[in-house]
């Protein structure tokens, strides 16, 4: 007999709240530290390399596409379950207060290259290069995102196994995005994954989701 298509789970109130407390700290560590860093010194960052790695503009597709895939991720790793929602989002909420922190302390920025040519591509970089600019780069947020997309994703007990493996090869090819579009240097990848593991490993160890429990507990109560 043919299996019947399960049906879409409604998403529950907790998954949207859990998604606000991240998306407020990711609001905070990027443009929340934005508005100091023109009182701050900046560093370059850019080493030997960033020389090697040549501006590929057709990447900016990869580096665009994050942005759905965050929301598509978030929403089906949040939807998995209380313990996995509160648990990822303690650990999002601590990475992008790390994150800040080090724009802080360690403003960088860097050279972008002059963007040649017509088409979609060219046009779409261009649009990055005036919206944002080259600051809050290590570690790389686009990467940082894109790697608890994929660590959530293997974590997740209702996640198919197809979305698993596209959730890591796409979290690789942001990798390469950053570098070829040249929104980061190379530094600012490995931080960027070292800053997710680092926050995820202490989630799981500290038992961050009892966090969520208690705000829970304590809003049910008032």
């Amino acid at each position: 007999m043919p299996h019947r298509l399960a049906r879409p789970r409604r998403l529950q109130p907790y998954v949207f709240v859990t998604l606000s407390f991240m998306l407020a700290a990711q609001i905070l560590a990027y443009w929340g530290t934005r508005a100091l860093l023109p009182f701050l010194p900046s560093h370059v960052l850019t080493g030997p390399i960033d020389a090697r790695i040549p501006l590929s503009v057709p990447w900016v597709s990869v580096y665009c596409l994050s942005y759905p895939f965050w929301i598509v991720s978030a929403l089906w790793i949040l939807s998995d379950g209380k313990p996995l929602a509160y648990r990822v989002g303690a650990a999002y909420v601590l990475a992008m207060a790390l994150s800040g922190a080090v724009f802080l302390l360690w403003p960088g920025t860097m050279a972008r290259p002059e963007v040649r040519g017509s088409g979609l591509f060219a046009w779409m970089l261009r649009l990055v290069y005036r919206l944002d600019s080259p600051t809050n780069l290590c570690p790389s947020l686009h990467v940082l995102i894109s790697y608890f997309c994929a660590r959530g994703a293997l974590a997740a007990r209702r996640i198919p196994r197809w979305y698993k493996a596209f959730s890591l090869i796409f979290c690789l090819l942001v990798c390469c995005s950053v570098l070829f579009v040249k929104q980061h240097t190379f530094i600012d990848v490995p931080a960027g994954l070292l800053m997710g593991e680092l926050c995820l490993q202490i989630a799981r160890i500290g038992r961050l989701e009892r966090v969520g429990n208690a705000l829970e507990g304590h809003f049910r109560k008032e």
